[in-house]
C-alpha cells in the first residue's frame, strides 16, 4: 500500500505537467476497460467499466453495481448514475501508465487498469451481459 500511495503521489506531482484529454482522447483510452479508481492518498474508491457509447458500470468499494453514462458539460466529464445527477465531473489527463482526473471541487482522482474480475456485481446475470458493448475487455 505505501508503494502504490507513493507512486501515486508521484503521479500527482507530475500531473501538473500533462495536458487534459479530450473527450475523444479519454473515450479512447477508457472504452472496453475497467478502471480501479483511488483517491489522491492511495485508497481505493471502487471500479468502473467502460462501455461502447460512453456507458459505463461503477461499483465503489463493497457496493452494488450502478449503471450509468458520461457525458460533457462546460469542458467536463460527468458522470450520471441511474439518471441522476450526482455533480461528479471531471477533467482527465494521461501520466504514464495511469489517468489523473480532478473534479470541479478540488478532489483528485487516479484511474489505473483493472481486471473485470475486479467488478464483483451482486447481480443475478453477469456484468457484462448487462451492457450492449461491441468491445473486449481486458
Amino acid at each position: 500500500m505505501m508503494l502504490r500511495a507513493t507512486a501515486l503521489a508521484l503521479c500527482l506531482a507530475s500531473s501538473a505537467q500533462g495536458q487534459d484529454l479530450s473527450p475523444e482522447a479519454f473515450q479512447d483510452l477508457t472504452e472496453g476497460r475497467v478502471f480501479a479508481t483511488y483517491y489522491a492518498d492511495g485508497t481505493l474508491q471502487g471500479h468502473e467499466v467502460f462501455l461502447r457509447d460512453r456507458k459505463v458500470i461503477w461499483q465503489a468499494t463493497g457496493s452494488i453495481c450502478e449503471d450509468g453514462i458520461w457525458q460533457v458539460q462546460d469542458g467536463y466529464i460527468c458522470y450520471l448514475y441511474g439518471g441522476v445527477d450526482p455533480g461528479y465531473c471531471l477533467t482527465y489527463r494521461a501520466e504514464g501508465d495511469v489517468i489523473v482526473g480532478n473534479s470541479d471541487t478540488g478532489e483528485t482522482f487516479i484511474l489505473q487498469e483493472a481486471s473485470k474480475d475486479d467488478m464483483t456485481c451482486p447481480v443475478e446475470e453477469p456484468l457484462l451481459s448487462r451492457a450492449d458493448i461491441g468491445v473486449t475487455l481486458r
